[in-house]
Formats: structure tokens, C-alpha cells, sequence
């Protein structure tokens, strides 16, 4: 996904590159390939042929996804979007929309895996359009305007997003709650002790082995680290104007503050998430050696896009060095 925005035209695209759909098409095949083999078990009703029936299946579809996705381009003018739709090796298919037959527009803010923005656009017809994604997060509001602005068209009731570089102050997570905290301790705890219950009739019981004891034990010890470490999993960050203030929970459930200045800043980099591939998080190098990690994320341009705003607003470089 990519958009291209001047003053009199906004791009916006949906799609996947060339490279990315050779790499897609050729880990399907790859897989269409182990899989064949395979199908000799089917007859026999083992679960080899049964397995390599699922992963054949599982590769055409992603050989499918790698050949039949279209690609998407809309191209934002005074009076008009041009609307181009591409699928490989097929046609290019053009759409022009006037401005006098759209009667609508809104802003559309969808939660998947990822934050996105959408434009809906609604004709004279009745039909109804919905744009790329709105590519960089933290330009929705300048974005939104000016679409409406070239299209003279109402602008739309806004939806709230964190991240706008519009707003005085950009945050990243949830605000410092005690109380979800608290509930997810109780989660735990109510957890641990449902699965001490064989343990403790064995223990009644006089059944209780060495090895029964070390298992109940290694998990009472793993219950203990996360209902303490619960309280480092709540992190906030409030971004303002040459400054950043982090709010956590301590471990003994106060708030913990903290400010840091562009002066302060050593370097800010995107690193992954560890837990998932789609998750990712803005590292701060401080000048002192210290590392403060930002709440997760979600899509690496997404987090590209936030990190840029922090340098801009701390007034530091583009490569992130004061």
C-alpha cells in the first residue's frame, strides 16, 4: 500500500508489489510440491495423505491470492476520482466519479489486526465506494480534508485517532488503569489455583509423586513472575512538542512518570514486536545508555509513520540522532 499526496492530487493504492507476489507464488508452489508426494497415503485413509491433501489445498489458494489479487489505484483530482483496478496478466479497468455524483463521504475507521481508514464514498446512484486505505496514520485529518476540499465536498465528521499528528499530543497505549490490572491478576490467580486442583487431591490422596510436586511447584513459580510482571505490561506515552512523558505501573502498583526532551534522545529506531510478526515497537536510545520500548503496534508502516512524527516533534534528524 503506497499513496502519493500534492496539493492539487492524492494517490492512494492498494495492493502487492511484483517481488512480493513471486515470493508468495513461490512458497506455493513449494508447498504444492511437498505435498504431492503425499497424496499417496490418502487412498490408505492415513493421516499423511489426509495432511498433504490440507497443504495442497492451502498452497492453491495462496498460488490463487498471488495471481488473482488486484491492485488498486485511486487518483484524487479537483473534480474527479480516477479509479484504476489490475489484476496480472489482465486488463487495466478505468472508473472516472465527478464530483457532481458523489453525494456523500465519511470516514470510515475499521480495528483488525491493524488501524485503517477508509473513505466511503456514496453516488447519485446509490452505488457505494470505498477507497484504499489511508496510508499514514498520522495524517488522516490532513488527508481527509483535502480530499473533501478537491472534491468540494462537506468535510466529514472525523473519527478519533491517537496518532494524528493534527492532535497537541499523540499517545501510544492505553492510559495507566489499576483496575485492569487488577483483573488480570484475579485472572491468574483464579487460573493457577484451577489447575492446582489435581495436584492438591493427589497431595489428599497420598499420590503425589517427586515429579508432580516439581511440575506444581515450577508452576506456582510461573503464576508468581507473571502476576508481578502483569504490572509492566501497562505502558502509556503522551508525545507532545519537544518532549515525551511515559506513564507506567510499578511494581507496587503506582504510577511511575517519566520525562525525556529531543536533548535527551540518542537515537529512536522501529524493532519487531517479538511476540508476533505484525507487531512492532518504537525503541528510544537515551544519551545515558537506557532503552525505553513504546506499547506495540501494529504494521510496520503504521509504525514508520509515528516514529517519524516523534523525530519531528522532538526536532531531531531523520536517521534519529539528535
Amino acid at each position: 500500500m503506497d499513496a502519493v499526496s500534492k496539493e492539487n492530487e492524492v494517490r492512494l493504492r492498494k495492493g502487492t508489489s511484483l517481488n512480493e507476489r513471486l515470493v508468495l507464488a513461490g512458497i506455493a508452489v513449494i508447498l504444492c510440491l511437498i505435498a504431492l508426494p503425499g497424496l499417496a497415503h490418502l487412498a490408505n485413509g492415513q493421516w499423511l495423505g489426509i495432511a498433504a491433501l490440507f497443504a495442497l489445498l492451502f498452497g492453491c489458494l495462496l498460488l490463487g491470492a498471488a495471481l488473482f489479487e488486484r491492485n488498486v489505484v485511486w487518483i484524487i483530482t479537483p473534480g474527479e476520482i480516477l479509479i484504476g483496478e489490475q489484476r496480472p496478466f489482465g486488463k487495466l479497468h478505468r472508473r472516472l466519479i465527478r464530483d457532481d455524483e458523489v453525494s456523500g463521504m465519511r470516514l470510515r475507521k475499521s480495528i483488525g489486526k491493524s488501524v485503517e481508514f477508509t473513505l466511503v464514498f456514496e453516488t447519485e446512484s446509490k452505488d457505494t465506494l470505498t477507497s484504499p486505505p489511508l496510508p499514514d496514520i498520522t495524517q488522516v485529518r490532513k488527508t481527509t480534508l483535502q480530499i473533501a476540499w478537491l472534491l468540494q465536498l462537506p468535510a466529514p465528521e472525523l473519527a478519533e485517532n491517537p496518532l494524528d499528528a493534527a492532535n497537541p499530543r499523540i499517545r501510544l497505549g492505553k492510559p495507566i488503569s489499576f483496575k485492569r490490572v487488577r483483573a488480570y491478576r484475579a485472572l491468574v490467580v483464579l487460573l493457577a489455583c484451577s489447575l492446582s486442583l489435581p495436584f492438591i487431591y493427589a497431595l489428599w490422596s497420598g499420590k503425589l509423586s517427586a515429579l508432580g510436586i516439581a511440575v506444581w511447584s515450577l508452576g506456582a513459580i510461573m503464576a508468581f513472575v507473571l502476576i508481578r510482571y502483569l504490572y509492566r505490561t501497562s505502558a502509556f506515552w503522551i508525545v507532545h512538542d519537544g518532549a515525551i512523558r511515559f506513564e507506567r505501573l510499578s511494581l507496587k502498583g503506582t504510577t511511575e512518570t517519566d520525562t525525556v526532551s529531543g536533548d535527551d534522545v540518542e537515537a529512536i529506531d522501529v524493532e519487531s514486536g517479538g511476540r508476533k510478526d505484525s507487531l512492532y515497537v518504537i525503541t528510544i536510545r537515551l544519551r545515558t545508555g537506557k532503552k525505553i520500548r513504546s506499547p506495540p503496534l501494529a504494521g510496520k508502516d503504521q509504525t514508520h509513520a509515528v516514529q517519524a512524527e516523534i523525530i519531528r516533534r522532538l526536532r531531531l534528524n531523520s536517521s534519529g540522532d539528535a
